[in-house]
């Protein structure tokens, strides 16, 4: 099972930690200059990162956020193309917006996802509770999801209690599920 990641601090490195009890590889998408808290990095090249420029221009279709971007936020930005690319579905600890978009540089994954069709699924922080989304919009999802062979579990750096836990309880109930 491989997870692909950011490595950045709170939900990222959680997810690593965690898959570690289970033999869950990581791969953590960087790039030159970028701080990160992963052991398993991988450095994106200049092309590499150029490409996942392209696909953020698409989701800001969507998201309406505008990219005028220093270069290092391009950078986080366009990392984030490789979790989702190289990734079966997407698990995201984060908050929902009123306008049903996911807040902050998680949100950017998000889109990318369901701009290809992939499954996303987030934990609302500010609801305590998984929602999957289901084209319009994010419903509730009343069971743990289940993971991926490929997946990216990736999330805010402000992690809160229940978002760990959420972490725990989805590594924890698909492993015991599988001995």
């Amino acid at each position: 099972m491989i997870n692909h990641s950011g490595g950045a601090s709170g939900s990222d490195i959680t997810w690593e930690n965690e898959g570690l009890e289970y033999g869950v590889d990581t791969i953590a998408y960087s790039f030159q200059g970028h701080n990160q808290k992963s052991k398993n990095q991988k450095i994106l090249t200049p092309e590499e990162l150029e490409i996942g420029w392209e696909n953020i221009k698409i989701a800001d279709k969507s998201l309406h956020r505008g990219l005028n971007r220093t270069e290092y936020i391009k950078n986080l930005l366009s990392r984030n193309y490789y979790q989702v690319k190289n990734s079966d579905c997407i698990f995201a600890i984060g908050y929902i917006a009123s306008d049903n978009k996911v807040k902050g540089g998680t949100g950017w994954a998000v889109q990318m996802a369901i701009d290809v069709g992939k499954p996303v699924y987030i934990f609302d922080q500010t609801e305590n509770h998984w929602f999957i989304y289901l084209a319009p919009k994010f419903v509730k999802y009343y069971d743990v999801p289940k993971l991926t062979g490929n997946f990216a579990g990736i999330g805010t750096r402000q992690i809160t209690e229940d978002g760990i836990n959420a972490i725990k309880e989805i590594y924890s109930v698909n492993f015991s599920e599988i001995t």
